[in-house]
This record gives C-alpha cells, structure tokens and sequence, in this order.
C-alpha cells in the first residue's frame, strides 16, 4: 500500500501497529547488518525505546548553536558539502581523527537504509566500532554511530537539495571547494536576521517539496508493506512529515537543521 495523503500519513506514523520493517539478526558481529540490528531506526516496541533514549542522550550533549557554528566555518573554509554534517559532528563528540571518520561514514551509509552494503560497507563499520567510543560501551557507540549514519545520509541530502534549488545550485555546489575563507580561520558573520530567515524559508520550502527521503517505510500488523510518499503527502500542507511525526520523530531534526543553516549562510552570503 503506497500513501499520499497527509492525514493518512500522520495516522499511520501515530499508529503503534505500524513499525519499520525490521533489520534481520543473528549477523557477525561488527558487520554492516548486525549494525543495522542493533540500532534504533529499525527496532520497535521496548527495544526501540530503550536504544531511542541513548540517541537522545547522546544528541542532548550537542548544542545545534555551536554545530550551526563549526558548520559555518567549514563551508567556508571550502569543505565539500557531504562531507560537512559527519565531520562537524564528529569533532563535537570528541572524535579525533575525522578524516578516517568521514570516509567510514560514507562507506557505511552506502547500504544503511537498504542493508545492501558490501565487504567496503562491513570494513566501515569495524573502523567506526573503534573510532567512535566510548571504550567498553557498545550500546552508546551503536547510538553514536546511528546519529551519525543518519546526518551524512539526512542531513547531507538535505543540503545538497537546497543547494540545487538555487538559481545557481549546481555551480554553487560545485564551487564550494573552492568558497571564501574566514579570516583568521574563524567564521563569518552569519547571525543577521534576512540570511538566516532567507536560509530558513530555503531548507522549509526543500524539506516540503525535495526531501532527502522521499519515501518512509513501515509494515502493518499482518506484516504487509506499507510505503508513505513523502513528497505528495506534504504537498499543500505548511506541516511536513519529513522529519517524522507522532510516535517516532527524527530525534535529530533541530541539529540537522543547524548544520544545514550554517552551511546555507555562508554559501548565500553575498561576496
């Protein structure tokens, strides 16, 4: 069953019996599908709650002022779109070698979502099993890991949407490399009011119209299919259900929108 309207979707996604198909287990340990069948995204009832509250707490010790910020300076500063949600991200969890992060990122989100990663996509995720930390304990290295899977993948869909809906979105995107430094390495000034509310309408009208995801998945208590087209369900409606709604909203919404408005600051800054 494919849904398209609004109401139908807010009740469905409020609707306990309808959970996300589930990730199979019993996977080695360290493989891309035994990740997959350890995080929240996948899990429902008591388990998802559980593994959810360790993403929360791991998020609630990132302040979205100061990743909008660090955002800011790495477009700036010429840092490739993608690569800007994980690598932010994973300075502020105190990660130190982010380049090999930023790679192992991106290997891993490949078949994140689908489970169709390959041997570079299990490589990936035993190199963030040792990067990412805490030593010892795995339950919040897996809610790490999820909150950075989801940014790359999210958060840099994002991005790269708004950015191409500029009138100059793809050159834009393709000169970011190649973006004004700051001076001195520090940020420019990106805290007036018209930048920020131009950034902010810019991210609204992609998040309603280009979603990253297009379509979110569940299966009903029968265990039939059920897919949700994101783009036509919020088509009319100023309230998007791009980042979820009722039961499992992105826990990450308010941190993905600061890095993104970080980034569309700075590359619509006049020069």
């Amino acid at each position: 069953m494919r849904i398209t309207d609004h109401a139908a979707a807010r009740a469905v996604l409020s609707d306990p019996s309808y959970v996300p198909p589930p990730a199979p287990s019993g996977a080695p340990f360290g493989t891309l599908a035994w990740l997959r069948s350890q995080v929240s995204r996948f899990a429902s009832g008591p388990v998802h709650a559980e593994r959810r509250a360790l993403v929360e707490e791991c998020l609630s010790a990132l302040d979205p002022s100061a990743l909008r910020a660090a955002a800011a300076i790495r477009a700036a500063l010429g840092v490739e779109l993608a690569e800007i949600p994980a690598r932010v991200l994973g300075e502020a969890l105190g990660i130190e070698d982010t380049d090999a992060l930023v790679r192992a990122v991106d290997a891993a989100a490949t078949g994140y979502l689908s489970g169709d990663g390959g041997p570079e996509a299990d490589a990936a995720v035993a190199t963030l099993l040792v990067l990412v930390g805490p030593a010892g304990d795995l339950p919040r290295v897996v809610a790490r890991i999820t909150v950075l899977l989801q940014a790359h993948g999210a958060t840099a869909g994002l991005l790269r949407n708004a950015v191409a809906r500029l009138p100059a979105g793809p050159a834009l995107e393709a000169a970011a490399p190649a973006a004004r430094s700051a001076p001195g390495g520090s940020a420019p000034d990106v805290s007036a009011a018209a930048g920020s509310a131009t950034a902010g309408r810019l991210l609204l009208e992609t998040l309603r119209r280009d979603p990253p995801l297009l379509v979110t998945r569940r299966v009903d208590a029968q265990g039939a299919p059920v897919e949700i087209d994101l783009v036509a369900a919020n088509e009319g409606h100023d309230e998007h259900l791009t980042f979820g709604h009722g039961l499992r909203p992105c826990p990450g919404a308010e941190h993905a929108m600061a890095i993104a408005t970080g980034v569309l600051e700075t590359i619509m800054e006049p020069r």
